[in-house]
C-alpha cells in the first residue's frame, strides 16, 4: 500500500481538498494519507491510518460518521484534519472517550486536530493525557473535553458543550482556551490540581452553575471573556491564584 502523497504534492492536495491556504514552508514534512469510508482513500478507518502514521504525516478525513474509538499515542508531529467540522463526526464505539490523545505511560507530542466533530461516548468526548504541544482548532466537542497531565495544550476557535458535568476540564495541566464557545454544560471551565491555564476571548454561556471554576492550588488567567446566562460567573477557591480582567457578563444577542 502506498504511504501517500509527498511534498510538494501535499500542499496541492491540501488546497484542493480543504480549501485551506497552507504555506509550503509551514506544511509538515511527511506524507498525506486520506481516510474515506467509500474506499476512495488509502484507509477506511481513522485508527488504522493513525497506527501506520509516521512523524510529520497528515491524515485527511473525508466526510462521514466514523463510529470507532480513536486513540493517538506514542506519536510525534501528526496532523488529523477533517474535510469540515459539519461533515466529519467521530462518535466512539466501545471505550469511554471517543477521541483520546496520549495514554499512560505513553504520550504524544506535537499533535494537531482540526475541522471535525467529536461526540461523547460514556460522557467523555475528548481526553488528552500525558501529551505535550497539542492543538485543537475548529473542532466541535459534544460532551466533556478533559485534559490531564498534559503540557502546552491549545484549544482554539472551537464549539464545546453539551456535557452533563463540565465543558472543558484541566487537571494538573498547562494550556490555553482561546476564542471558543463553551455552552450548555453543568460547569463551563474547571481548572484543578497543579494546572496553569490561560482562558481568553471565549463565550461561556448557558451553563447551569459557574462559568469558570479555579480550584485550590491551581493558577488561571481569565481575560476578556463573555459570560452569558450562567448560574455563576468566575469562582475562585481559597488557595487558587487567578488574574482576571475585562470579562463581560451580558445577555445573548
Amino acid at each position: 500500500m502506498s504511504r501517500g502523497l509527498t511534498m510538494p504534492t501535499l500542499v496541492i492536495a491540501w488546497l484542493a481538498l480543504s480549501g485551506s491556504v497552507v504555506a509550503a514552508d509551514s506544511a509538515p514534512s511527511g506524507h498525506m494519507v486520506i481516510v474515506a469510508q467509500d474506499g476512495s482513500g488509502a484507509y477506511r478507518e481513522i485508527q488504522a491510518a493513525i497506527d501506520d502514521a509516521k512523524a510529520g504525516d497528515t491524515i485527511f478525513i473525508k466526510a462521514g460518521h466514523y463510529r470507532e474509538d480513536v486513540v493517538v499515542h506514542s506519536k510525534d508531529r501528526l496532523r488529523l484534519i477533517g474535510e469540515s467540522r459539519d461533515q466529519v463526526t467521530i462518535s466512539g464505539l466501545k471505550r469511554v472517550g471517543a477521541f483520546r490523545i496520549g495514554k499512560w505511560p505513553y504520550g504524544a507530542n506535537e499533535i494537531e486536530v482540526r475541522d471535525l466533530t467529536i461526540a461523547e461516548n460514556g460522557g467523555l468526548a475528548v481526553g488528552i493525557f500525558n501529551g505535550s504541544r497539542i492543538l485543537l482548532s475548529n473542532i466541535r466537542a459534544r460532551g466533556l473535553l478533559y485534559v490531564q497531565q498534559a503540557k502546552a495544550v491549545r484549544i482554539e476557535k472551537s464549539l464545546l458543550g453539551g456535557s452533563e458535568t463540565t465543558g472543558v476540564s484541566f487537571v494538573d495541566a498547562q494550556g490555553e482556551l482561546i476564542d471558543s464557545e463553551v455552552r450548555d454544560n453543568d460547569y463551563g471551565v474547571t481548572i484543578a490540581g497543579q494546572s496553569n491555564v490561560w482562558v481568553e476571548g471565549n463565550v461561556i454561556a448557558n451553563n447551569r452553575y459557574d462559568a469558570v471554576v479555579v480550584q485550590a492550588g491551581a493558577k488561571g488567567t481569565v481575560l476578556r471573556n463573555r459570560l452569558v446566562k450562567n448560574g455563576g460567573t468566575i469562582a475562585v477557591q481559597d488557595g487558587a491564584h487567578v488574574e482576571q480582567g475585562d470579562n463581560v457578563r451580558d445577555s445573548p444577542p
